[in-house]
């Protein structure tokens, strides 16, 4: 639908692996659920867990250095600097939605997002779509999360095929994160200003993140991954605190290429960098 609607909602691990806190699930015309809400609306998308190290450092293309590394539930890339300090202020890309198949067994649901923290420490700023299988059925929004001060905060409804742009911004002077998605297709776009919110370990930004991920629920495991095919991220650009703008292969930074790996099973990989290093692919794999 043509138009622009802009979205702005009221916000609410130390370690890589922590319980999530109570989730409240906000949407533009509707209040959070009740104690008794099902858990089918329940789910997180945390900080990166069971980190593995494949392969060290090396250069790859223009890129200064590219690290391996294997998670529970995230799969994509991440901007680091060697201190794992206060580095970076921008991440931002693009990507079309891709279009679910449902097995109809059980919910199943993943996230396609962009952020800052989560890598080295356990908490995440951060914004995107998700893709939901609920009675065999897709379902498709957008939404942020400050976590762990709260879990998935859904935006609007999109569909597949719709182009997104995401982008987690930390204002300075305001010492505000600016979360800020918008579906291309229909118009519609999603702003969250935020400072950083108790629990969350003062927000430090030592990561800037673009990941597909297995999203978590409120017991601590992960909801079947459900077969998107392919997801295509684009125009992957990245800001560190010196003001520096670049994409994912710029050498002012380092990179780490995650492979999703939970319990011995590859469930995403992640593709090299495109020509321009600021484009990759994730693909599904297993649920």
């Amino acid at each position: 639908m043509a138009g622009s609607a802009v979205f702005r909602m009221p916000a609410r691990m130390t370690a890589l692996v922590t319980v999530p806190a109570l989730l409240i699930l906000l949407t533009a015309a509707a209040a959070a659920p009740g104690p008794g809400a099902s858990a089918a609306h329940r789910g997180s998308a945390p900080a990166a867990t069971g980190q593995h190290l494949v392969h060290r450092a090396q250069r790859v293309g223009s890129a200064r250095s590219v690290t391996g590394y294997t998670s529970n539930n995230w799969d994509g890339y991440f901007a680091t600097a060697a201190g794992h300090g206060t580095d970076f202020t921008a991440v931002s890309a693009a990507w079309t939605q891709a279009a679910v198949t449902c097995t109809g067994k059980a919910e199943e649901w993943a996230g396609f997002w962009v952020g800052l923290d989560g890598w080295w420490n356990g908490e995440v700023e951060q914004g995107g779509s998700e893709a939901r299988c609920l009675s065999g059925k897709p379902q498709y929004n957008v939404w942020w999360e400050m976590f762990p001060f709260n879990n998935i905060q859904n935006g609007f409804t999109i569909h597949a095929g719709d182009h997104i742009t995401a982008s987690v911004t930390y204002v300075q002077a305001a010492k505000m994160f600016d979360i800020v998605v918008k579906d291309v297709t229909s118009g519609k776009t999603l702003t969250k200003d935020t400072p950083c919110q108790p629990g969350q370990g003062g927000c430090p930004r030592s990561s800037a993140d673009i990941i597909s991920e297995d999203i978590g629920n409120t017991a601590g495991g992960l909801y079947p991954l459900p077969d998107y095919g392919k997801e295509a991220y684009s125009s992957a650009s990245v800001t560190n605190v010196s003001g520096h703008t670049g994409p994912l292969s710029d050498p002012a930074w380092q990179l780490g290429k995650v492979t999703e790996v939970s319990s011995g099973v590859t469930k995403q990989t992640t593709s090299g960098l495109g020509a321009g290093g600021n484009s990759f692919t994730t693909t599904w794999k297993h649920q």
